[in-house]
């Protein structure tokens, strides 16, 4: 199969975007107290590297970044806001 280097270059925008995204959130949470929850292994997701969150008629969606009150690497805390920046990254860059 063949591979497209528009491809790659969209992939490699998406994931300096991503980071860029992340600095600011990490500023953000620091500012409010709040917890920032990333793509990564983490225990209070039983170590599952995807950020997954169930809406209140019990669809789950996995997003990029969630801003949590009272979270740590150890419990979950509650939703303050999701942030589903790759699907925007992806866009962009195709």
């Amino acid at each position: 199969m063949a591979e497209s280097l528009a491809h790659r270059w969209g992939q490699i925008i998406g994931d300096v975007f991503e980071v860029f995204v992340r600095n600011i959130l990490a500023d953000v949470a620091k500012r409010h107290d709040l917890y920032l929850d990333f793509k990564r292994p983490r225990k209070a997701r039983g170590g599952q590297g995807k950020v997954t969150w169930q809406d209140g008629y019990g669809n789950k969606h996995d997003l990029d970044y969630v801003l949590e009150r009272g979270g740590t690497e150890d419990t979950l805390g509650v939703p303050d806001s999701f942030w589903p920046t790759a699907q925007r990254a992806r866009s962009l860059a195709a």
